[in-house]
């Protein structure tokens, strides 16, 4: 197009200018078509940079722990993160990042309507007073795919230290409107927004939370279904408003021949579906009754989002006793506030660089005479409070101009607080973190140190702790 216009000026530059229909010289207005074919061109580019930073803002869970927060359309930077095809047009697909994420992750390749990939994390720890370890700790692939124009399915299957399988999950959706759309299958539970945004590559610090090993134990999912839709999109007058509320199976805590999982040192981990409590009853339901989950997300601003969940069921076999988890969370995202501030100079790039985020959750125990008698521990809490600072320092944009590293690159400074309350035996911890990401987003290298304090019904132990790991998608 471009060399035919050119031709066409060339050619109108040698003869007699000639008139068109309305008047106006035919060489002008060729200029003017040339200047209409270079802004589309730029119109088209601006598109497509804005897509892929879409996709890159979902990869980042709008600001879930330890991504950083989304970049604006052009990444902030002039050149966001390339996806692949299969990525792209499933995170185009209508379904909002908001309900988990996980239809807008990096993708290895793609055929006939699947997309594979996923992500890999090995770790180093060296704590105080234990041995050193060196653990192959995750690897997971993806396997997503969309039958019909209104039908996806996606499932992640974790391959844990190198020989535990297990469903992360699998489900399918149907798309019906943005407001209502069905999901069935192994669900991600939507019980805070660390649940739904957890890969070790999008965390700056290579733990999870301990509220989120605990109180909600990551990774929880549960086989049930329900609904998820936008109640109001990102342009409303109140922001993005999303919803998602399913019925499930529920925990598995205590057997009637009084097996007890819930324990004051796991928390509730090891009463949750996908841990078998009998032999062959991995997801099945134990007491004959469904429990109920929904989460209530808030984002007023881009990079920015509150939540409010809650889980309710029987966790006992007999189905007399309830568990209750209430969750808090939210991000904040120092970019948007930059904007909404209309911050700039060096306030702007303070801001900018910053990032605040945090999680809070409460466990109600229900306890009859059996329960307590078989040892079900009493109630638990917990709550993480994190601050990243991402710098780009001057040698490492010398590199990025050299092709060393890609675009993107950063370092990340992490300070994390978390605390928990498994009824009487509490832990505290400090986590100072520093990590570098060669590609923005697909992979990470981290460095923490863990200062680690017990209190309670809890004896102290040396236990602080120097961690590592390196973790990407694929």
């Amino acid at each position: 197009m471009v060399l035919r216009t050119n031709l066409f000026v060339l050619l109108a530059s040698a003869a007699p200018a000639p008139q068109t229909g309305d008047g106006v010289p035919l060489q002008e207005k060729l200029e003017q078509i040339e200047r209409e074919n270079q802004e589309l061109k730029r119109r088209v580019e601006r598109l497509e940079r804005a897509g892929e930073a879409s996709l890159e803002q979902d990869l980042a869970g709008l600001g879930a722990p330890g991504t950083g927060a989304p970049r604006p359309p052009d990444g902030g930077d002039g050149s966001p993160t390339q996806l692949s095809a299969a990525g792209l047009k499933l995170a185009e697909s209508g379904l909002s990042q908001a309900f988990g994420g996980i239809y807008t992750k990096p993708f290895l390749t793609s055929a006939h309507g699947v997309a594979l990939g996923g992500y890999v994390d090995l770790e180093y720890r060296d704590p105080q007073d234990g041995d050193r370890d060196l653990r192959f700790h995750r690897l997971i692939p993806f396997i997503y795919a969309q039958p019909s124009e209104h039908v996806q399915f996606a499932t992640e299957i974790e391959i844990g230290d190198g020989h535990e399988l297990e469903v992360e999950f699998a489900v399918i959706d149907l798309r019906v409107d943005e407001l209502f759309n069905l999901r069935a299958g192994v669900i991600l539970t939507p019980l805070g927004k660390f649940n739904l945004i957890h890969d070790s590559p999008v965390n700056e610090l290579t733990d999870r939370p301990l509220v989120d090993t605990t109180v909600i134990p990551s990774t929880l999912r549960e086989a049930g279904f329900g609904a998820f839709g936008t109640l109001a999109d990102a342009d409303s007058s109140i922001g993005q408003l999303t919803y998602e509320l399913y019925l499930t199976t529920g925990f598995k805590g205590l057997l009637d021949d009084g097996t007890v999982t819930f324990d004051t040192t796991s928390g509730l981990k090891n009463g949750r579906p996908s841990n078998e409590v009998g032999s062959e009853r991995s997801f099945e339901d134990i007491d004959n009754s469904f429990a109920g989950v929904g989460r209530l997300a808030w984002s007023p601003l881009l990079g920015s989002e509150f939540g409010l969940s809650a889980h309710r069921g029987a966790y006992d076999e007999s189905g007399d006793n309830d568990l209750t988890i209430v969750a808090l969370d939210g991000t904040v995202d120092g970019r948007a506030l930059a904007q909404m501030l209309r911050a700039d100079g060096r306030c702007a790039r303070v801001l900018g660089s910053l990032e605040l985020l945090g999680e809070w959750a409460h466990a109600e125990i229900d306890r009859d005479a059996f329960a307590r008698a078989s040892g079900v521990p009493g109630n638990m809490q917990g709550w993480y409070a994190q601050l990243n600072c991402r710098i780009y320092p001057d040698f490492l944009a010398r590199l990025v101009d050299r092709g060393t590293f890609d675009a993107g690159s950063r370092f990340t400074f992490v300070l994390r607080r978390d605390e928990i309350d498994l009824d009487g035996f509490e832990q505290e911890r400090w986590s100072f973190g520093v990590n570098f990401r060669p590609n923005r987003h697909q992979t990470v290298i981290k460095l923490d140190y863990q200062i680690n304090t017990e209190s309670g019904k809890t004896g102290a132990v040396s236990n602080d702790a120097v961690v590592a790991s390196i973790a990407t998608y694929f």
